[in-house]
């Protein structure tokens, strides 16, 4: 959040709110003689402190949109919200441990090393120091640095944030996690790459053997056809992915890497050798993650300031030489994209102290406000989930009769489609059977009815949960059950509570039960028992079936309303 702090994404940028915030950071950083050093993502403030990690005061004035006071209008995002991206994007531009929590700075500065293993700062220099005195050159590019992530326009700043994270999540990975931090630094690297490279796939990027079947299947295709297949097939493969990663770095390779920023180095690598050892790389992190394959153990006990070691015959980076080159590249990556002053945007999403909930239904389901064609099956969910929780525990709880929804169903109901009518129909009959039919109102027509008891979701669930036999073959049953467990986490789907699923299965298996298959309907019960192992009682329910028994499934999920007929009298929740 450290770019919508500034107001950069704001719509109204005039007369902004404005509160300064401060904060501590540990570290094994060294201001010397910059008691305070600005930048536009904060200021770092040099504190009384005698030991390692020592305590930097973070201060950063927070800019929030012009609003008046009033329900959801954010008064402060807090500074938890910046203070980790700004000690990131420290540790990672100044090279050091930075963390707001005192206790990782101190497990990683002080941290023992287990025995027979090498310390952190053996392969990897400066991060790991008990102090690092920073110099003026250092600083100055932190400021630069910090200056062109803000300018970044929104969506590449995201990603930079987001692989600055990793890099430094792999600097603490690397007091315990060689293999993970070697990963993870790849990874930094890879997702801008698969990101912004601007690769547009050509047939021709796929490798020789995996073309050949597909070309000799399309030797008698038309031209045209032919080309539509291999379009499709480029679609859902990412072609050459390690040629990309390679192209990328080298073309956000700076060019002082050879020479100035090669000087701070004991034992810089030459060109030929990156170039060499960019071929072998992404095949490290390949094998890493897809076979947990680790490095060599000749790797890691021979690997330390030098930027690479031959490793069973090919030329690989060492830690030292991939945390360089991933920063470098990141750093260059910045500073090439485009900038861009204002850029307004949904900026808050990114919050990470804000959470997306789902409204519970009993909010919102009585607003006729919201009621419209395309509405209805969400509708009729709400109701649903509410009912269940009715169900779950009656009598305590009550439920309001949706009147002014369904006469708003009413008034539209010749503009809904099929599709839209069902799930307001299957709304109406469940209010009906659980609240009463409202007698000022009309009843169903004959058509309404036959449409309702057409084999559909809405109609499965509407069925079940009065606990009426659908009298559909158990092979239609079957479908329908089926397709809801196709649709229920599609947009246009609907999904319905646990309870309400264990009460559609034990539905199955009534119906195979009546059609006199019993071996189906045993089949059926066992399912439902592995597929709800929380209710218990589905387990005894199969070990003890009955055939000549009716499955009472609304009894069986909702105990307590076993000795009488739920009746959810309209006295409000």
């Amino acid at each position: 959040m450290l770019q919508a702090a500034t107001g950069k994404l704001f719509t109204n940028r005039e007369n902004p709110r404005q509160k300064d915030r401060k904060g501590v950071i540990y570290s094994n950083l060294n201001l010397g003689a910059f008691e305070r050093f600005s930048t536009r993502i904060g200021i770092l403030v040099s504190l009384e402190s005698s030991h390692t990690p020592a305590a930097l005061g973070y201060e950063m004035t927070e800019y929030m949109e012009a609003a008046d006071q009033a329900p959801g209008v954010l008064v402060s995002r807090a500074m938890a919200a910046y203070i980790g991206d700004f000690a990131d994007v420290a540790s990672f531009s100044l090279q050091v441990i930075c963390s707001p929590d005192v206790h990782i700075a101190e497990r990683l500065l002080h941290q023992r090393h287990r025995p027979g293993d090498y310390p952190p700062t053996e392969r990897l220099a400066r991060f790991y120091d008990a102090s690092v005195r920073v110099t003026e050159p250092e600083l100055l590019a932190f400021e630069q640095f910090a200056d062109q992530l803000i300018d970044l326009p929104r969506t590449n700043y995201l990603a930079v944030i987001q692989a600055i994270r990793t890099y430094v999540a792999a600097v603490h990975r690397m007091s315990d996690d060689l293999n993970l931090a070697y990963t993870l630094l790849v990874m930094c690297i890879e997702s801008l790459a698969q990101k912004f490279d601007g690769h547009e796939a050509t047939w021709v990027d796929i490798p020789d053997q995996k073309r050949a079947g597909v070309d000799e299947a399309l030797a008698n295709v038309s031209e045209q056809d032919a080309q539509k297949v291999r379009e499709a097939v480029l679609e859902v493969i990412h072609p050459r992915l390690g040629f990309r990663f390679v192209q990328f770095i080298m073309a956000h390779l700076p060019a002082e890497y050879f020479s100035v920023q090669a000087d701070a180095q004991k034992y810089p690598i030459g060109r030929r050798d990156l170039e060499a050892a960019l071929q072998n790389l992404y095949g490290v992190r390949s094998s890493y993650v897809h076979t947990l394959k680790p490095l060599t153990k000749e790797f890691l006990h021979f690997a330390s300031h030098r930027e690479t070691w031959e490793d069973d015959g090919k030329l690989t980076f060492t830690f030292q030489g991939l945390f360089r080159l991933v920063r470098a590249v990141i750093i260059e990556f910045v500073r090439k994209a485009p900038k861009i002053e204002h850029e307004p945007c949904n900026y808050e999403s990114d919050n990470p102290s804000l959470l997306r909930l789902r409204v519970a239904p009993q909010h919102w389901i009585y607003d006729p406000a919201g009621f419209e064609a395309q509405s209805s099956r969400r509708y009729f969910q709400g109701l649903v989930e509410l009912l269940d929780q009715c169900l779950v525990e009656y009598p305590n709880r009550k439920l309001h009769r949706p009147n002014q929804i369904i006469d708003k169903g009413l008034s539209i109901q010749p503009q809904m489609s099929e599709g839209q009518n069902v799930p307001f129909l299957a709304l109406w009959w469940l209010s009906s059977a659980y609240l009463g039919h409202d007698p000022e109102r009309r009843a169903y027509t004959e058509n309404e009815v036959e449409l309702l008891n057409k084999p559909s979701v809405d109609s499965l669930i509407t069925q079940t949960l009065i606990g009426s036999d659908s009298e559909w073959t158990p092979t239609v049953h079957q479908l329908q059950l089926d397709r809801y467990y196709t649709q229920r986490y599609k947009s246009s789907g609907i999904r319905v509570p646990t309870n309400v699923e264990a009460c559609m299965a034990l539905t199955l298996a009534e119906r195979h039960r009546r059609e006199g298959e019993m071996s189906s309907a045993l089949e059926a019960l066992t399912s439902a028992a592995e597929n709800f192992p929380h209710l218990i009682q589905l387990r005894t329910l199969a070990a003890n079936f009955d055939p000549s028994t009716p499955i009472a499934w609304l009894t069986i999920i909702y105990p307590s309303i076993a000795t009488q007929q739920a009746n959810l009298e309209c006295v409000g929740l």
